[in-house]
């Protein structure tokens, strides 16, 4: 096993400590030490502590995440139930930290059209601060996406919140 597996490993154990300096500690490491495959426990680790500083060190560090592999495993845990309550931040993360999400429009619809009002807001930023647009046929499927969905929603504000991502996402086609 190689050093940085080993490293990662023991980072993923300290992550998941009762030990509020250890997990805090080891979410600092996360910023110099840290890979795609750690996001989970860094997640859980940020979440789910309990702890405080926690909460504001992982935050700190989602933020700031620099390695674009992080996209497809954020995403997936914004499909997820997990980390439900969280998601409107996780989603924040995306955008915060300058990760390029531009191949992944549909799966950001479709987290959008399950989300609470503030994760559309959020997915929204992520979608509008994608500067190269979308292919014709994807902005088509997304739009067709959200109004199919449209018809299910009963809370006014997510309607005309995602309404108003239909008419962005229009916007945003490429040539």
């Amino acid at each position: 096993m190689s050093v940085d597996n080993k490293k990662l490993l023991a980072l993923q154990k300290d992550l998941t400590s009762s030990d509020k300096g250890v997990v805090v500690r080891a979410i600092k490491e996360v910023a110099e030490h840290g890979s795609p495959a750690i996001i989970n426990h860094l997640l859980r680790a940020t979440f789910k502590s309990g702890f405080q500083e926690a909460l504001v060190e992982g935050k700190k560090i989602l933020f700031n995440i620099k390695d674009n592999g992080a996209v497809d495993v954020l995403l997936d845990v914004l499909k997820g139930d997990e980390f439900i309550a969280f998601k409107s931040e996780i989603a924040a993360s995306i955008w915060e930290a300058g990760l390029n999400a531009e191949d992944r429009l549909i799966d950001l619809v479709e987290i959008a059209i399950t989300s609470d009002y503030m994760t559309i807001v959020e997915v929204t930023t992520i979608i509008e601060n994608i500067e190269t647009g979308f292919p014709f046929d994807e902005v088509t499927e997304a739009s067709l996406i959200i109004s199919e969905h449209l018809h299910e929603v009963e809370d006014e504000s997510r309607i005309a919140l995602l309404s108003s991502l239909a008419s962005t996402l229009n916007s945003m086609v490429s040539d």
